[in-house]
């Protein structure tokens, strides 16, 4: 683990709450979902932040990747290179993420790297 997870880590540890990230695959009948509890740093956006589709409703989530990574999440040890954009662990535009008993939706997922390293992810849900 890097310093920059660790530091990251204990912040959402004092600072952060729990949320669910959710893969939904398969189609009709065959729908499962794919959860995964990490722990969040979670706020209103800003004023200029608000762009595009991005509304004063939605939410600024920050994440680590320790829980992905240990849960082995959405499914499986990923073989490909971390810095890989089709890496699969890292939450998309199509993931959920329940946040205060809602489920909303991805709009934006930023993976942060240091050194090639994943260390964080910032992303927009909406509110």
């Amino acid at each position: 683990m890097t310093a920059e997870i660790l530091a990251l880590d204990n912040a959402l540890v004092r600072a952060g709450e729990d949320i669910v990230l959710r893969r939904t695959v398969g189609s009709g009948a065959n729908v499962i979902n794919i959860d995964v509890k990490c722990r969040a740093a979670v706020r209103a956006v800003s004023a200029d932040e608000i762009v595009g589709t991005i509304t004063q409703r939605d939410l600024v989530v920050i994440i680590s990747p320790t829980q992905i990574l240990a849960a082995q999440w959405p499914g499986g040890a990923y073989a490909g290179g971390v810095t890989s954009d089709v890496d699969p662990r890292i939450p998309k535009e199509t993931d959920f993420a329940l946040i205060q008993g809602r489920q909303r939706q991805v709009r934006a997922s930023k993976p942060i790297f240091v050194a090639n390293v994943w260390v964080r992810t910032d992303m927009v849900v909406a509110g």
